[in-house]
């Protein structure tokens, strides 16, 4: 099965950056892109033709590096200018989203004065994966709808995020081999709000599975919620963290530790690991 979060379209000034933040610069803008949002490229509007091109998105996305964009000679700093000009446009159909993915590493004098002047419609985010920065400004700037699906009862239930969607697939045809799977891909392109459907495909399923390979950030905080949602420790259905060891690193899932398991594996032996973590979990019950 796969449902799609968000079919609305949003578009987005994405605001020139220092050159610090190059590299993170094309790294989002690929994100965003991956996410279904239309992109107007700051680097391409000239200054001129600035507000026109910002009243024409819904909201406007800016990233801090160590660099200083409100220099005293303005007009030097693109980056600089188009925060201002932002700022002074936002509304409730316009908003601002200001990215500091260096977090508490970067508290600079010109960042600490950005904080102090945040004001409505403007979103500061220090969070350090790109992958939740474009979740959290989907969750900010769409309505989503339910969504009315079908549950079945299965022995797996197998989510993960739809970057991961080659090797994911891979997996389940293995494990449909021999168990009942559902599966949900998980997308950062829908409007379709997922935690019903989750909540009670894991009432009628033996075992809940988030995988991951490239969007780990993305399955560590997808599986905590899904692992608050559904009662914590007291949860009704066993949940199990399983990472591909092509990208996968075992500090990512520390933060589990006392609460579900986590696996990382060679993506050949994770359906046995699998398939390991339900028998024993059948036999505890």
């Amino acid at each position: 099965m796969f449902i799609n979060l968000y079919n609305q379209s949003i578009k987005v000034f994405f605001a020139d950056s220092s050159a610090d933040m190059e590299d993170t610069r094309e790294e989002l803008r690929v994100i965003l892109h991956r996410a279904g949002m239309e992109i107007v490229d700051g680097r391409d509007v000239p200054s001129k033709e600035l507000l026109d091109a910002m009243q024409q998105t819904d909201c406007s996305v800016h990233i801090l590096g160590k660099t200083d964009i409100f220099e005293e000679d303005a007009n030097s700093s693109l980056a600089g200018q188009q925060y201002s000009a932002a700022k002074n446009l936002c509304s409730d159909r316009f908003k601002m989203f200001v990215w500091n993915p260096r977090g508490r590493e970067n508290r600079s004098k010109y960042i600490n004065k950005v904080r102090r002047d945040i004001e409505e419609n403007i979103i500061y985010s220090d969070r350090p994966s790109p992958i939740v920065f474009v979740e959290d400004i989907r969750n900010i700037m769409t309505v989503k709808q339910s969504a009315v699906q079908e549950t079945v009862a299965s022995d797996i239930f197998f989510l993960y995020n739809d970057l991961d969607n080659d090797t994911a697939r891979d997996i389940c045809t293995m494990l449909g081999d021999i168990r009942k799977v559902t599966k949900l891909s998980i997308s950062m392109s829908s409007e379709v709000d997922y935690n019903t459907y989750i909540k009670q495909q894991l009432a009628v399923s033996k075992i809940g599975v988030v995988y991951y390979n490239c969007a780990g950030d993305w399955a560590v905080s997808f599986a905590r919620q899904v692992w608050k949602d559904t009662g914590g420790n007291s949860g009704a259905t066993p949940l199990c963290v399983v990472g591909n060891s092509d990208h996968a690193k075992t500090k990512q899932l520390d933060i589990f530790a006392g609460l579900m398991e986590c696996i990382i594996d060679d993506q050949l032996r994770i359906p046995l690991d699998i398939n390991m973590f339900l028998d024993k979990n059948n036999q505890s019950k």
